[in-house]
């Protein structure tokens, strides 16, 4: 009788929470519907002449006669103000880098011989301002003429809000990057995933609860695995491997935790971002955090993983 009485409060408090989470996220629909119409998309504001140079690296007059000179590349005027939109401000990068002489570039794409860059931003203690920083890095860089991907590998998707995805909404199933790196016969492209965002040249994997997936197929793949499969340490790089001519630099916001998808992420970078606030408990999570990546990677490498920096 107590079994028969446990086992229905368990049943019980799941369907509690199973219902929360429902009607949370239906409140939250609701109000992005009454808030933004059906057509809404997120936007970037219009930059000043001395913040457009600035970005594109020549004096403010030379962008006034640079402006004039060229079609469809005018500032906006409102109110005796002139002022560039970024897609105008990517035109005129172009238009420069079409006549540019010598070394000179205004568009600062890869060139034969250079590496994709990867950039991991991490840390498994939640609040560090990973996605805050992840969001920052990609629009400068894009903003600055790099060609930007940004991968948003956290389930709970804040990435993707910022950049206007609410992965409620608007984020199906297959349209993470679980859909690039799956194990079944399922997997698709990474360019099937890949959005285009507000900013010209800075694209995004949108994430959802989706990508928890990897973390549960991952040990079934391991018990099963055949010769020639790709363990999971590999399966991001050999999806960005299918568009690195496509891009610069990618920027990996990852989750909170050193599971699969993050370990993933650490083999495919060129270079890991940990961000940390400065204060004592911050630092002693971040001395725990490095060592147990250290070990992890120990164990990666064994297993035929690239470590080498």
């Amino acid at each position: 009788m107590p079994e028969t009485s446990d086992t229905t409060a368990r049943a019980e408090l799941r369907t509690l929470v199973q219902r929360h989470g429902a009607d949370l996220a239906n409140q939250l629909q609701a109000h992005h519907r009454n808030t933004f119409p059906p057509e809404a998309e997120k936007t970037i504001r219009q930059f000043s002449p001395a913040e457009a140079s600035r970005l594109i690296g020549i004096h403010e007059g030379y962008l006034r006669q640079v402006a004039t000179e060229g079609k469809g590349i005018a500032p906006t005027i409102k109110n005796g103000r002139r002022s560039y939109s970024v897609d105008a401000i990517h035109e005129i990068r172009k238009h420069l880098d079409q006549g540019a002489r010598g070394n000179r570039r205004y568009l600062p794409h890869r060139t034969a011989g250079e590496h994709l860059q990867v950039i991991t931003v991490m840390n498994f203690k939640g609040g560090s301002g990973k996605t805050t920083t992840s969001a920052h890095l990609a629009q400068y860089l894009a903003l600055h003429g790099y060609r930007v991907l940004a991968i948003d590998l956290d389930p709970q998707a804040s990435l993707s809000a910022l950049f206007g995805f609410q992965p409620e909404l608007h984020v199906g199933e297959n349209e993470t990057l679980y859909g690039a790196i799956r194990y079944d016969e399922r997997q698709r492209s990474i360019a099937e995933v890949v959005r285009s965002t507000y900013i010209p040249d800075l694209h995004i994997v949108p994430g959802n609860l989706e990508l928890m997936e990897f973390e549960h197929d991952t040990p079934r793949a391991l018990m099963t695995r055949k010769a020639g499969d790709t363990l999971f340490f590999a399966r991001i790089g050999q999806a960005l491997a299918q568009a690195q001519n496509l891009y610069d630099v990618v920027v990996i916001d990852c989750p909170p935790q050193l599971g699969y998808l993050t370990l993933s992420a650490l083999t495919a970078a060129t270079a890991v971002l940990i961000t940390v606030h400065p204060q004592m408990l911050d630092v002693m999570s971040m001395a725990q955090f490095l060592q147990m990546t250290g070990d992890l990677l120990d164990e990666v490498a064994h297993a035929g993983a690239s470590t080498s920096y």
